[in-house]
């Protein structure tokens, strides 16, 4: 019996180490299927570009937002090739703009709908940020800013009344926000002013000087008008633009782009009909026919008077370039692919190289007459970028004429 029992036991024991062995083998060949039949991890999504400023071949700066709204702040001062992390938020797609390598200005959007927008600066390339106090009437208005530099600041707060008509109040600072004064103003009781009115949409405020300054209105019949002040603000005198060649139309959506004005009194003003922008031609096809949806006016008295609205190519829009004007001669425009550019205030336009088939520019940072930095992507329409579209960055150095790739920063 005993002889017996072992002779059991020794076959339970082989029967047991042949089940775990078989239990293994199966474990194995399992994970091996599911190895071979499991998708890999989805790529992260492209994330999009909402900021790019450049302030010379090697510096710049650029905006990134992915899909969870968190927008992340990344500066180069290698020309792109080496990337830092300086800053992010959540909720919102910042914009930034540096006046030189230190110092720079950031917006923040404000809660929909309409909320007022945040904006802060840096004294340190961006690596830490403070906000800029704002006058504290404008909290719950819309409202035009606009910094010349970190100390000399002007914000137009505006109270729409009706249709076409807003009340309007335009505040300065000479010690970045830290006071405000009140420089002029539409008095809806008195309906007394300093050449400001209250008639038309206020569409952007620009100052070359702390004295010189400019101011975009949409009128109410469609038509466009300039002020001008020479005194920072406490007086402001309005000039009408000269009709484009194919004429006002009321309703039509007109983009007013802030102008440039060189030292030497020549600048230029770009005006766009959104409704009458097409896609560029293509090179296989002729020019649609279109009325002039882009023109270009020029001043030759340091913006005082502006006349000889001049239509830029067909295809270029004027929503890829900024700014499109780098002085008050020289400007950048990009049509699908192309770029063109002037050295005349947009009287003759020069087409320079295109970008491979098949790609457009989203975005263009213009620095100089000769450096651009530009957003090269699949996916472009009237509307911008498409989100998850994948995208390069492009820097040229001889004026557009030719174009080489940068890395991208990465989240």
């Amino acid at each position: 019996m005993d002889d017996l029992g072992a002779a059991v036991g020794s076959r339970a024991r082989r029967a047991l180490a042949l089940m775990g062995l078989a239990l293994v083998a199966l474990a194995a060949a399992a994970g091996v299927y599911l190895r071979a039949t499991a998708r890999p991890p989805a790529p992260p999504p492209v994330p999009t570009l909402t900021s790019l400023d450049w302030l010379s071949p090697t510096i710049g700066w650029v905006v990134l937002s992915d899909s969870q709204a968190r927008s992340v702040l990344f500066h180069t001062d290698d020309g792109g090739r080496h990337w830092e992390r300086q800053f992010a938020t959540v909720g919102s797609a910042m914009s930034v703009r540096f006046l030189d390598p230190r110092h720079g200005l950031m917006t923040e959007p404000g809660p929909p709908p309409g909320g007022s927008p945040t904006m802060l600066r840096s004294d340190d390339g961006g690596d830490h940020w403070s906000p800029i106090p704002l006058p504290f009437a404008i909290a719950a208005r819309p409202f035009l800013p606009f910094f010349l530099d970190l100390d000399h600041g002007w914000v137009l707060a505006r109270t729409p009344r009706s249709a076409g008509l807003e009340d309007v109040e335009l505040y300065r600072t000479e010690n970045g926000g830290l006071d405000w004064t009140t420089v002029n103003s539409v008095d809806p009781v008195s309906w007394i002013s300093r050449g400001l009115r209250e008639e038309g949409l206020k569409r952007w405020l620009w100052f070359r000087t702390s004295r010189d300054g400019w101011l975009g209105t949409l009128e109410a019949d469609g038509s466009v008008s300039i002020s001008v002040t020479h005194d920072g603000g406490a007086q402001w005198r309005r000039t009408p633009l000269p009709e484009p060649p194919a004429g006002w139309s009321a309703g039509d959506t007109l983009m007013l782009e802030a102008p440039s004005v060189s030292d030497g009194g020549t600048g230029a003003l770009l005006l766009a009909d959104a409704t009458r922008l097409v896609p560029p031609p293509s090179d296989r096809l002729p020019e649609p026919r279109v009325q002039a949806p882009v023109v270009v006016y020029r001043t030759l008295d340091g913006g005082d008077t502006w006349a000889d609205p001049v239509a830029v190519p067909a295809g270029a829009d004027p929503r890829r370039s900024d700014p499109a004007f780098v002085d008050g001669a020289a400007g950048w425009l990009t049509a699908g692919g192309a770029v063109w550019t002037t050295a005349n205030s947009g009287r003759t336009w020069a087409r320079q190289s295109r970008l491979p088939v098949g790609h457009a520019f989203g975005a263009l940072a213009t620095v100089d007459v000769t450096v651009a930095v530009g957003q090269s992507a699949t996916g472009t329409s009237a509307t911008g970028t498409a989100p998850g579209s994948p995208w390069a960055l492009v820097m040229t150095e001889d004026g557009g004429r030719s174009w080489r790739e940068l890395s991208r920063p990465e989240l």
